[in-house]
């Protein structure tokens, strides 16, 4: 990993959320990069200028300075850059710095401070999943920054699961986690033993990590279970597949259980989209970096 994007409103939750974007960015020796997008149209504090252009340019000057203190304050090694985005959703404005700059990962918290301008998180993050190119690091304000030892990656038995789990690895492998592959079912308990085999055999035929194991629970209640089971093995960090899904039913509950892990959740959430992971597992396949 080379980049790394932190994107803050300079709340309370986002500074949280920084320390997790340094303690990997030291981990991997990788780039910073510290984004913040502001609204021209809220900004009051700058000198007035007739010319748009002009205080466009010192709102993102000010912002930048600010960004430069802040992580200044924290004395790392890691190099860091800046860019202050203007742009009337953060949104917007966070994609296009990643499509410029291209990092490998993305690191938010889960609120923002202001209920007057779009939140950076909540509804946010739920946007920015749905269309980041790279994984998104969702922190809540009240997470333990630790290692990960211990990660749990819930699994819908796809092929492009494979591709979100060698990316897991390459991501967390520096902290040597324990990985767990839990997939949740209200189903035939015979036919998802088969299914749960049939993944077993595809990560150990594509996926070089020595600490790696598959789980299945069937359950009533996904949510309340997940929980449970979240509890009971003291998990670090959790990942979750966004998905691709045709019908509106299980669009819907899949939505449902996303927003509820985003809002509820006392660890750090990491979302994987579906859409570009399968996109780049194609590319992989052609460059025969996956195993067939």
């Amino acid at each position: 990993m080379k980049k790394i994007l932190f994107a803050t409103d300079f709340s309370s939750n986002a500074n949280k959320a920084f320390s997790f974007a340094l303690n990997m960015a030291e981990k991997h020796k990788a780039d910073l990069i510290m984004v913040h997008v502001f609204n021209l149209k809220a900004v009051w504090t700058y000198p007035y200028t007739g010319d748009p252009i002009e205080m466009k340019a010192q709102a993102a000057k000010s912002w930048e300075r600010s960004l430069k203190e802040f992580f200044e304050h924290y004395d790392s090694k890691v190099k860091a850059s800046y860019f202050a985005v203007e742009n009337h959703t953060v949104v917007q404005g966070i994609l296009s710095v990643i499509e410029k700059q291209k990092p490998q990962l993305v690191v938010t918290g889960t609120r923002g401070k202001s209920t007057v301008k779009e939140l950076l998180l909540g509804s946010t993050t739920k946007a920015l999943v749905k269309k980041s190119p790279v994984p998104v690091l969702a922190v809540p304000n009240y997470a333990e920054l630790k290692d990960y030892d211990k990660v749990l990656y819930t699994s819908d038995f796809r092929e492009v699961d494979l591709k979100a789990l060698q990316d897991l690895v390459d991501l967390v492998g520096p902290f040597e986690p324990e990985i767990k592959v839990l997939h949740m079912s209200t189903d035939n308990e015979f036919e998802h033993l088969e299914k749960l085999e049939w993944l077993k055999e595809l990560i150990n035929d594509n996926v070089t990590y020595p600490a790696i194991s598959c789980d299945l629970i069937l359950c009533d209640d996904t949510f309340t279970s997940l929980n449970r089971y979240m509890s009971e093995n003291d998990f670090d960090l959790l990942v979750m597949l966004e998905k691709e899904r045709g019908g509106i039913v299980d669009k819907m509950f899949h939505q449902s259980l996303v927003n509820k892990m985003e809002f509820r959740t006392w660890i750090p959430l990491l979302s994987y989209n579906e859409h570009y992971l399968s996109q780049t597992g194609r590319e992989d396949v052609k460059k025969g970096s996956v195993k067939q």
